[in-house]
């Protein structure tokens, strides 16, 4: 079903004969899905419409995408679902009067390790990562454009430690548990009153320590509120072995967005990316467009942020002794040292 007909069947459904207000979400760089916020001035009903791409995304995906969202709607972790169809691919919820912010508040932090202590307590049943497919595909892209552009080295340096990195932290083998896996900033939203998680097309079993260390990273958090953060998450301080997987995740977690966001930069403008310059430099987490620029080149600025960062923070003391503390420091050199005489990358 087109994309106008699914939108004009769920606002004739939703209140028939009375017209809403339609109002698409700004643009961004991902191709499979699109949100639209409705409402009515004589009702004091608000939704949101997820219509997902189907040429973009896998039926199952789309169902588990859906399933999660229902879930999470229902123990207050996301917005309430109120209509969900995968078959469709359109997914209606109640709208959020919620703004990402960043830095957070302390009192919005605490309530975002609330949610993450939440999520990570359900049970959940399906094993797949719908992260996986996406991170794959991310990847393979980075490695074509850095062999064919020679200016991205950087970006080919960041998918070998972010491999040999991941490689080393799966050794670890960490008990999986159901993960958001995409906490950005505009995936948590503020009311005023408290934390709401939305997107969940990145879910899947996982590290919840990733999605914590995302979040902390993401709203920007002052040491002491990223400690009061840890507090309320884990119920005490952190261990030395937590504290040190926090610290790679954290790494791993930059270098990811780095390596996602190249990989959507739109072909038409890839081969303008041979000319960036260090005031190309964006700052990790910040999305800053400046006016009549083009999105994919926003993205790619704000993707030399991430890789950059993850690459600084890599390379800082703190990372190498969470490395020591954790004993993968020799695999993960090995599995660095590997990739730079071999080819392709692993798995994400």
């Amino acid at each position: 079903m087109p994309q106008d007909r699914r939108l004009a069947s769920i606002v004739n459904a939703v209140n028939p004969g009375v017209p809403p207000l339609v109002e698409p979400f700004p643009e961004t760089p991902t191709a499979w899905a699109q949100a639209y916020a409705l409402s009515w001035p004589e009702y004091p009903e608000r939704y949101v419409v997820r219509l997902i791409d189907a040429g973009a995304s896998e039926r199952e995906a789309v169902r588990i995408e859906f399933r999660a969202a229902r879930l999470l709607g229902e123990k207050g972790i996301g917005p309430a679902v109120r209509s969900a169809d995968a078959e469709e691919g359109v997914l209606v919820m109640d709208r959020v009067d919620g703004h990402p912010v960043r830095p957070a508040a302390r009192w919005q932090a605490l309530s975002v390790a609330d949610l993450l202590a939440q999520l990570h307590s359900l049970a959940w049943d399906n094993p797949a990562r719908l992260y996986a497919e996406k991170r794959r595909v991310a990847g393979d892209s980075v490695l074509r454009l850095t062999e064919r552009i020679p200016a991205l080295a950087l970006f080919g340096e960041a998918l070998r430690e972010f491999d040999a990195l991941r490689a080393g932290l799966r050794e670890l083998a960490v008990p999986q548990t159901l993960c958001h896996n995409d906490l950005n900033p505009g995936n948590m939203l503020f009311d005023g009153r408290r934390a709401w998680l939305i997107d969940f097309d990145h879910v899947g079993p996982g590290d919840p320590l990733f999605d914590v260390a995302t979040a902390i990273d993401s709203l920007g958090l002052l040491p002491k509120d990223a400690d009061a953060f840890l507090a309320r998450y884990f119920g005490r301080p952190p261990t030395e072995g937590e504290a040190a997987r926090l610290e790679l995740l954290g790494c791993l977690v930059l270098l990811r967005y780095g390596l996602s966001g190249l990989s959507l930069v739109p072909e038409e403008l890839q081969p303008g990316l041979a000319s960036w310059t260090p005031d190309d430099i964006g700052e990790a987490w910040v999305f800053e467009r400046a006016a009549h620029e083009a999105l994919g080149r926003s993205v790619f600025r704000l993707s030399l942020g991430f890789a950059t960062a993850g690459l600084a923070r890599l390379r800082g003391e703190p990372a190498a002794r969470a490395l020591r503390t954790l004993g993968i420091g020799t695999a993960v050199t090995a599995r660095r040292e590997a990739a730079l005489v071999g080819t392709g990358h692993a798995e994400w």
